[in-house]
């Protein structure tokens, strides 16, 4: 119906000899709560990661930060057209869970009132699908997600009809690999190709609401979203955990599958592996392996070329668990032991990281810890011993570089919100990636970890994934998943 989904063990229900889609749809929810506490395997009726309560407060957030008497309108994803398994847009899911392709939601501000609009239950659905959230289920979708109301689309004009300012997605929504910043620049393209008049599907929903009620104004819902997801709830920070460990396992067997001749997408299938069996649906993003000089390019993403004894490769990918993501990254020897000109920039870079990483607590401006970092890092580097001149001059400039304490993650590995503007809390995470950049040698470095600011610091949740020189070294000895894979 609404998400994830048991097991079913009636083959009764299973098979659709039951005529009456709503008891289907009740008794294997029945199913589910009894053996929801023993079942912990295969998919879930409806999302457990959240309380109800806790919808309904993110819902009773927006509602304060909205104009009085004001509605939000949410358009859920459309589905795939294809066999794809379906994907809810990232603001949507947060507001209520509810996982149907061409759903709406609409919250009156002035009482927090939410309605979901869902289809109608097709013939071809009934006989060939698991139960769906729709409206002939509209009790039971209440029940599950704690929605007041469950109509069919048919009748959403006449409750749109009541309202003067509509907050609305200006973007697309975000899906398991688009975030918001994606979904904007994809828009300009779109509008720059002189033979592509097409606008995107948030534009034409805008388009289509105004069209029908002309004297409704229509106002940004994102920025009030992005506000809201800066501080994650306890629930939302331990899927951000969870996330984080996969990353870091997926780390440490890529670490381990690395060997001259290894293509960069095999290091990307093994990390898969990993994040599909701790439970993940897919990345959070598509996986960054750069061997050689393609690390110069910092979102490289092609990974389909070959790993070479010499070469430093650079390694960001992270899983989506349960609609949440996380981000590191890590260089290491593709022959497993760094050069000394690799070592001195790798373990520099490592230095700096560790500082900032010391430095990060909760009350602190990003911009008064970069000035502290560089001030302590400053002896560090005159002692430093670096390959050439230029390597040393390069590190130096690191230091001119505002961006180390980078962008937030949650929902998408870059989160809308902004965290670096104002004191740090408890409850924002963000990445920690400084990163040397020598373009006349094609040099780029850089490590990643994905950590949530504390009452009394931080917890990293990334750091199980080897950063140490002395560490890689020692875990690339071992032998890897891919070595296990037979040969041609």
């Amino acid at each position: 119906m609404l998400g994830r989904y048991n097991k079913i063990v009636d083959k009764d229900i299973y098979f659709g000899y039951d005529k009456n889609p709503s008891l289907n749809c009740f008794r294997e929810i029945l199913n589910v709560i009894a053996n929801k506490k023993k079942n912990t395997g295969g998919q879930k009726m409806y999302q457990t990661d959240f309380t109800l309560e806790e919808f309904s407060t993110r819902r009773k957030k927006l509602c304060e930060a909205m104009e009085d008497n004001a509605f939000a309108l949410l358009q859920g994803a459309p589905g795939p057209m294809g066999s794809d398994s379906f994907y809810q847009y990232k603001d949507f899911y947060y507001l209520c869970g509810i996982e149907t392709p061409r759903a709406y939601l609409l919250i009156e501000g002035r009482n927090g009132h939410t309605t979901a609009f869902l289809p109608h239950i097709s013939q071809v659905e009934q006989q060939s699908t698991k139960p769906v959230a729709c409206f002939e289920n509209a009790d039971l979708v209440c029940k599950l997600s704690g929605v007041d109301a469950v109509l069919g689309w048919e009748d959403l004009g006449q409750y749109l009809n009541r309202a003067s300012t509509i907050y609305m997605p200006f973007e697309d929504g975000e899906i398991r690999t688009v975030n918001r910043h994606h979904a904007k620049s994809w828009a300009i393209k779109q509008s720059a190709d002189p033979w592509d008049t097409r606008i995107t599907r948030a534009a034409q929903f805008i388009e289509t609401v105004k069209r029908q009620f002309p004297n409704v104004k229509v106002k940004n819902l994102s920025p009030l979203m992005d506000e809201m997801r800066v501080i994650k709830s306890p629930a939302e920070i331990e899927l951000l955990k969870e996330a984080g460990h996969l990353t870091a396992l997926g780390i440490i067997e890529a670490m381990r599958s690395t060997l001259p001749g290894v293509m960069e997408y095999q290091l990307d299938a093994v990390m898969l592996y990993y994040y599909l069996a701790g439970g993940s649906k897919d990345r959070g993003y598509h996986a960054i392996i750069a061997g050689g000089e393609n690390a110069f390019y910092g979102h490289y993403c092609e990974n389909d070329c070959q790993l070479n004894d010499g070469d430093i490769v650079l390694v960001d990918c992270a899983p989506d668990y349960h609609y949440y993501t996380s981000d590191i990254g890590r260089m290491w020897p593709v022959n497993g032991v760094y050069s000394n000109a690799q070592k001195a920039i790798y373990g520099f870079v490592v230095e700096y990281h560790k500082v900032l990483l010391d430095l990060i607590g909760p009350g602190r401006m990003v911009a008064d810890i970069h000035k502290e970092a560089a001030e302590k890092m400053g002896d560090v580097l005159e002692n430093w011993d670096f390959a050439t001149p230029d390597h040393k001059e390069a590190a130096g400039a690191m230091f001119n570089f505002g961006g180390h304490i980078s962008h937030c993650v949650g929902l998408t590995v870059h989160d809308g919100g902004l965290h670096y503007s104002r004191p740090l809390e408890p409850g924002m995470v963000f990445t920690v990636d400084p990163q040397f950049r020598l373009p006349e040698e094609k040099l780029y470095y850089r490590v990643e970890d994905t950590i949530v600011i504390t009452e009394d610091g931080i917890e990293n949740f990334t750091a199980e994934a080897p950063l140490e020189i002395e560490d890689v070294e020692s875990l690339m000895k071992e032998k890897g998943l891919l070595q296990e894979f037979p040969e041609k």
